[in-house]
C-alpha cells in the first residue's frame, strides 16, 4: 500500500494572511479601480461636451429648411474680435466681477467678525447669516428685482417715508451694475464669513493678549494679529467668487434681462441671447471659450498679484 503524503496543517494566522495576500490589490490595480471611474466620469461630464462646444466653434451652424452644419474654420473666433457687443459685454462682466468681489470679501469679513464675537443665541445668529447662501440665485434675482424697482423699491419706500414724492428706481444704467454686485455679494458672503469665521477661531487667544500688553489699537490688533491668518483664506475665496461672478447667468436674467438696454448685459447674457435666442450655436460656442479665457486670465492675474505671495509666505 502506498504511503500517503502528509501535508503539513496551516495555523490558523496563517491562513487568514495567505488569504489577505490572495485579496490584496497591487498599487497599479488600486490606482486604476479608483482612478477609472473618475476617468469615465470626467470623460462623460467635462471632455465630451468641451470637445462638442469645439466643433460647434468650427462650424456655422443652421436650424431653417432643415438641420445642417457648415465647416468655417476660425471666422467664428474672428467675428466675435469685431463685435462691438462681446468688447461691451465683457466690459460689463469685468466691472460686476471687480465689485461683487470686493463687496463679498468686506460683507464676509465683517459677518465672521461679528459671528466670531457673537455669545447670545450663537446657533440662532449663525442660521439666519447663513441663510442667504441657501437661497437660489433665481429666487435672490425675483426678490432684487422687486427691491429696486422704482414702483416696488425700497429706496422708494425710504423716500416716501421721508416726505418725498417721487419714486427712486435703481434699476437705471448708472446703478443696475452696483444692484447687482450687492445682489450676487448678499448670496455669496455668507459661504465666505463661515470659513473665515473658522480660521478666527485658531488664532491663539494669547496673541490678543500680548497685543493688549502692547497697547496696540484695535485697528492695530486687527491689522497685525487677525488679518494675517485669514489672508490666505482671503485669496482663495476671492478666486472662487471671481469665477462664479463671471458665470453668473441666472440672477441677471431673472433681475435685469440684460437692461435696461444693453447696461447689465454680461458675456453669459450674450452668449444665452446668440445661441438660444439667434440660434447662431457656432458663434456663441466661440464667444464661450472667449469667456472662458477670460475667467483663467483673471484668476491667474488675481494669483500673480495677490495668491503668490500667500502662498510662499
Amino acid at each position: 500500500m502506498a504511503s500517503e503524503r502528509i501535508l503539513p496543517l496551516q495555523s490558523a494566522e496563517e491562513a487568514v494572511a495567505t488569504g489577505r495576500r490572495r485579496r490584496a490589490l497591487s498599487d497599479t490595480e488600486f490606482a486604476l479601480a479608483f482612478g477609472v471611474p473618475v476617468l469615465v466620469f470626467l470623460v462623460l461630464v467635462v471632455a465630451y461636451p468641451l470637445g462638442y462646444a469645439v466643433w460647434m466653434s468650427l462650424h456655422r451652424i443652421m436650424f431653417f429648411g432643415g438641420y445642417r452644419s457648415t465647416f468655417v474654420g476660425l471666422r467664428n473666433f474672428e467675428r466675435v474680435l469685431v463685435d462691438a457687443g462681446f468688447w461691451w459685454s465683457s466690459w460689463v462682466t469685468v466691472r460686476l466681477t471687480a465689485e461683487a468681489v470686493v463687496l463679498t470679501m468686506l460683507i464676509g469679513l465683517g459677518l465672521a467678525l461679528m459671528l466670531n464675537r457673537t455669545r447670545a443665541a450663537r446657533g440662532l445668529t449663525r442660521t439666519l447669516v447663513f441663510l442667504p447662501w441657501c437661497v437660489s440665485t433665481y429666487g435672490a434675482g425675483l426678490m432684487f428685482a422687486y427691491l429696486a424697482r422704482g414702483q416696488t423699491g425700497l429706496g422708494t419706500s425710504i423716500a416716501y417715508a421721508l416726505g418725498y414724492s417721487q419714486p427712486v428706481d435703481l434699476m437705471t444704467s448708472g446703478l443696475v451694475i452696483e444692484v447687482l454686485a450687492v445682489g450676487a455679494a448678499w448670496t455669496m458672503a455668507p459661504l465666505v464669513a463661515f470659513f473665515l469665521l473658522a480660521n478666527l477661531q485658531t488664532i491663539p487667544k494669547r496673541l490678543y493678549d500680548l497685543a493688549a500688553l502692547d497697547q496696540l489699537s484695535p485697528l492695530e490688533t486687527f491689522w497685525h494679529v487677525t488679518l494675517p491668518p485669514l489672508r490666505y483664506t482671503l485669496f482663495v475665496f476671492a478666486s472662487i467668487v471671481t469665477v462664479l461672478t463671471m458665470k453668473l447667468f441666472d440672477f441677471v436674467f431673472v433681475m435685469t434681462g440684460g437692461g435696461p438696454g444693453t447696461a447689465s448685459a454680461t458675456l453669459t447674457y450674450q452668449i444665452y441671447k446668440i445661441s438660444f435666442e439667434n440660434l447662431d450655436l457656432g458663434y456663441g460656442a466661440a464667444m464661450s471659450f472667449y469667456l472662458l479665457f477670460l475667467i483663467i486670465a483673471s484668476t491667474l492675474l488675481l494669483y500673480l498679484v495677490w495668491g503668490r505671495r500667500e502662498v510662499l509666505r
